[in-house]
């Protein structure tokens, strides 16, 4: 059937049917709540699943969280950061057991890659501005299938043709998105998982602020300071996103030699800190701006190191706070995030809660009401 169908729209090419997969997909989601589990509570509920805990608090929550799901009210996606800590299983039998449960309470759904989220909160910015009826809401293209967690993939450089290639990409996607976790835990059980430590990147992080921490004079420096290092990152994608913008508007290439490539993405970047000094703009781009405060926050706690661990956090944080409604997480990032001059938590609309009893009581609020999903009213990417 797949093939009869996809014989059928050899015009379409395979990006473009990625696309209107992930736009489905968003569709399907919206209307239920988004809640975010880190590591912590996936292995909670795991635990209650194999009656390895027994208390009261994580039978509730593992069975209202059940509920929610099975009544339409929420569904628990992860992003690769999730992904990645359940590689660290080192036990087989238990990493099959929460890649189970994240099967159940996720629904198959992920968030798309960090990297390839930052480039859609750039399109989306950047489109929008020039021509707010071209764009799809946002929120209805920052998901994917579990198997794609780690990035969408196609068969190339196949001896076929180029309308049989297409067909047999647009094939192997239609089998991969419908792919458990637990199939895909399964079929890595024969390979070696190698070992995933951050502590090396945190130790580098934490001798370059010790190096600059004098010169370190508020908050707000070190954050435009990790701003102006992150966008330093994706200024080339932000430009090539112009240029293609153009293109299309007026339907030429601009031509551009290389050494205006530079002063174009050395102008994009002072241009992009400056305007992140307003929050509205920064709430555009929200991985970065997370990131950043998180970043900014360590810098500024001079007393403060940071830990292998904590990079993992600042992962899973912008994952939650920019695309769901619900963060159960450990109690010091929960500090973290809520702190004043952070505010990220109010900043989202994204309830954090590290205590497993206040999670229960706040499930319990959300099966009694009707929810409506913060995620959904997130506004538009290029249709």
């Amino acid at each position: 059937m797949s093939f009869d169908r996809h014989r059928s729209e050899a015009h379409v090419s395979i990006d473009q049917y990625v696309r209107s997969c992930s736009v489905d997909l968003g569709q399907e989601v919206k209307k239920r709540a988004a809640v975010y589990l880190d590591q912590r509570y996936w292995i909670i509920i795991r635990d209650v699943t194999l009656n390895r805990r027994t208390d009261t608090a994580s039978l509730t929550l593992a069975n209202l969280l059940k509920d929610l799901v099975r009544t339409g009210k929420v569904f628990c996606p992860i992003s690769e950061s999730v992904f990645v800590e359940l590689l660290k299983q080192e036990d087989l039998n238990t990493r099959r057991s929460t890649a189970g449960v994240i099967d159940e309470l996720s629904l198959g759904v992920t968030l798309i890659p960090e990297s390839k989220r930052v480039g859609t909160e750039l399109a989306h910015l950047l489109k929008s501005h020039s021509n707010p009826d071209s764009v799809y809401p946002l929120s209805w293209l920052v998901w994917s299938k579990l198997s794609y967690v780690l990035n969408v993939v196609h068969p190339t450089n196949t001896p076929f043709s180029t309308e049989d290639e297409l067909l047999i990409q647009k094939v192997f996607f239609d089998h991969m998105w419908d792919i458990s976790l637990g199939e895909v835990v399964d079929r890595l059980d024969e390979r070696p998982v190698p070992p995933i430590n951050l502590d090396p990147v945190a130790k580098r992080l934490n001798e370059e602020n010790l190096a600059l921490s004098n010169e370190v004079r508020s908050y707000r420096q070190a954050y435009l300071g990790e701003i102006a290092g992150l966008l330093s990152l994706y200024v080339e994608t932000a430009r090539e996103i112009l240029e293609s913008t153009y293109a299309q508007d007026f339907g030429v290439d601009p031509s551009v030699t290389d050494a205006e490539r530079r002063n174009h993405n050395r102008e994009l970047l002072s241009f992009f800190v400056q305007m992140f000094c307003k929050s509205e703009f920064a709430k555009q781009l929200p991985t970065i701006h997370i990131h950043a405060s998180c970043h900014a926050a360590i810098r500024w706690d001079k007393k403060r190191r940071l830990k292998g661990n904590d990079l993992y956090d600042f992962h899973h944080a912008a994952a939650a706070l920019a695309y769901c409604d619900l963060f159960l997480t450990e109690r010091p990032l929960q500090i973290l995030l809520s702190l004043k001059h952070l505010a990220l938590d109010r900043m989202f609309g994204c309830k954090v809660i590290s205590d497993v009893s206040e999670a229960v009581n706040y499930l319990r609020k959300m099966s009694s009401t009707t929810w409506m999903p913060t995620h959904s009213k997130v506004s538009g990417i290029l249709k």
